[in-house]
């Protein structure tokens, strides 16, 4: 059934604000198979809260959330194995590379699937298969983590949530410090993961530029409620996107801007830049 939110609000102590409503009343369901879901909004508007709701890493101050058949309310209930709920939601940081800790990319990989009680053969053999999914080559395995590349730390440390087996990976801002080039190979690196396993995918991400070419399904945060869950495309179709705090992907904002000022008959609702080049030499070729 995957994951489901029951009129969940979460609220937190802050020294400045004292009792902060971080989400409020969040009606949500992600199915455990095939979504490949963006999560966007602006900063503080609640996209890490409910991130962290997904795996149980946090409890909800009211509602429930239903989480592969186990509820999960404001108390903690004993007999739930909340590390079985991480394992089959895995939630990567923003900053993943700093959770890499071991000596050898191999043994940092092992690491979780060791803590289930498999033998060291089989968890080296679940590393190999993880880092080959994430686009990396055996020769990884015994590299030093703290000796990768920016993106080659963010693979390392997915595949080693990869190596869980989860059944929903819930990515914080994958794609942050990335150039556009770096972006485009992650992205093409999760949508490969998400058709080729089945597993659903939530991205967080501020970038509208992903949100449009990449997924089919987008959530809107605006100061901790859910206010879109839908189409990305109907979205970007909104006059009034800018007081949710969002921008139009760059292609829509050049093309728009086209039309307005050469007085051309563009349809801005191009994806790509190629479909954009595409669609100015058609309007020039009339």
């Amino acid at each position: 059934m995957g994951i489901r939110f029951n009129q969940v609000s979460y609220d937190y102590s802050s020294f400045a604000q004292g009792l902060y409503t971080a989400i409020k009343d969040i009606n949500l369901e992600i199915t455990e198979k095939h979504e490949f879901i963006a999560l966007v909004g602006h900063t503080g508007s609640g996209k890490s809260t409910l991130a962290k709701h997904m795996n149980a890493l946090i409890f909800p101050s009211e509602g429930n959330l239903e989480i592969f058949g186990e509820v999960i309310t404001a108390k903690r209930n004993k007999k739930i194995k909340y590390n079985n709920i991480r394992k089959k939601v895995g939630l990567v940081f923003q900053f993943p590379e700093y959770q890499l800790f071991e000596e050898t990319v191999e043994k940092d990989i092992m690491f979780g699937p060791m803590n289930f009680k498999i033998t060291q053969e089989e968890a080296k053999k679940i590393a190999k298969e993880s880092l080959n999914l994430v686009g990396l080559n055996d020769s990884y395995l015994q590299r030093n983590p703290y000796n990768l590349s920016g993106g080659e730390k963010k693979r390392v440390s997915i595949a080693g949530i990869l190596a869980m087996d989860p059944e929903i990976l819930v990515l914080d801002e994958p794609t942050s410090g990335l150039d556009p080039a770096g972006k485009r190979v992650l992205m093409n690196l999760f949508k490969d993961i998400n058709e080729k396993t089945g597993k659903t995918i939530v991205i967080i991400t501020h970038d509208m530029d992903l949100v449009y070419q990449y997924f089919n399904r987008v959530l809107v945060m605006n100061e901790g409620r859910l206010i879109y869950d839908g189409d990305p495309e109907k979205l970007f179709r909104e006059k009034d996107l800018f007081k949710n705090h969002l921008d139009y992907p760059n292609t829509i904002k050049v093309l728009k801007y086209l039309n307005e000022t050469l007085n051309l008959n563009l349809n801005i609702y191009q994806k790509t830049l190629e479909a954009a080049l595409s669609e100015i030499e058609r309007v020039v070729k009339e």
